[in-house]
């Protein structure tokens, strides 16, 4: 999880705001810097469970034993031209550090063979870190892009809810290449992440999200090692910067006015 530092408290006190449009500006102001720890927050999780989905996709295809803990319950359906595998965390399973509940289902055409394969893979009340995932995303798969890559186009649709009581709907594609790693080692894959996706709110507040330069994420990091990502709201806008070394727990995001925070992930 991830927590922003953002100083609005000290901002608050050095310029003492005492009439109530100023209240009113500074309670939006600490709505959105929740709403952006959310949602880079969910950004994780989710591309833990994109990993998590994708080792499982080529574990299953090259029938290698089960990775998985034993309290997944894995379960393959193959029929004519349908395939499919569910992922039944029950009422919770440790997964690496995470806690995860819930059902995650991908179902493909068993032909795995093809230049291009789309898998849809679908959550019912996955669980992750006090957030409910419900959904689908739709990946099409490249054996190999015009890189010479392997390659998934991801397009979302999920509804994500906390423990809080904050919920919001997403929306976009996400292209995730893998540029380097051995097949089948998945500790060895690192991949590039691009893309534009939109965040709206139970509230209404929405945000644009876009990969301004690729994100890099390891599959033996947790946290995304470099790239940046433009956010824009009407009220909010900035570049949020993961770095450009190694695998750590901070990024930097900074505002259209030039202020810098720091980001500690946790």
């Amino acid at each position: 999880m991830k927590n922003l530092y953002f100083s609005f408290f000290a901002i608050f006190i050095l310029f003492n705001f005492s009439c109530d449009n100023k209240s009113s500006e500074f309670d939006n102001l600490i709505d959105e810097e929740e709403e952006v720890k959310n949602s880079i927050d969910l950004d994780t999780d989710l591309d833990f469970l994109e990993t998590l989905s994708l080792n499982e996709f080529e574990r299953e295809n090259s029938r290698d034993p089960q990775s998985l803990p034993d309290c997944v319950t894995i379960t393959v359906i193959i029929q004519q031209g349908f395939k499919e595998i569910t992922l039944d965390f029950g009422d919770g399973c440790q997964v690496g550090n995470k806690n995860i509940s819930g059902i995650m289902t991908l179902t493909y055409d068993p032909n795995i063979d093809e230049q291009e394969l789309l898998i849809t893979k679908e959550y019912t009340d996955l669980t992750i870190n006090q957030k409910t995932i419900n959904g689908v995303k739709t990946k099409l798969r490249e054996l190999s892009n015009q890189n010479g890559n392997p390659q998934f186009t991801i397009n979302a649709n999920i509804n994500v809810s906390w423990e809080s009581g904050a919920s919001l709907t997403r929306e976009g594609t996400r292209i995730r290449e893998r540029v380097s790693g051995e097949q089948g080692v998945w500790s060895t894959y690192v991949y590039h992440l691009t893309g534009n996706w939109t965040n709206t709110f139970g509230n209404g507040n929405t945000y644009s999200w876009e990969i301004i330069e690729p994100v890099v994420k390891k599959s033996i990091c947790y946290f995304f090692v470099s790239g940046s990502i433009s956010i824009e709201k009407p009220n909010t806008s900035g570049v949020l910067d993961y770095g450009n070394s190694g695998c750590n727990n901070t990024a930097i995001f900074t505002s259209s006015d030039g202020n810098e925070f720091i980001i500690t992930l946790d």
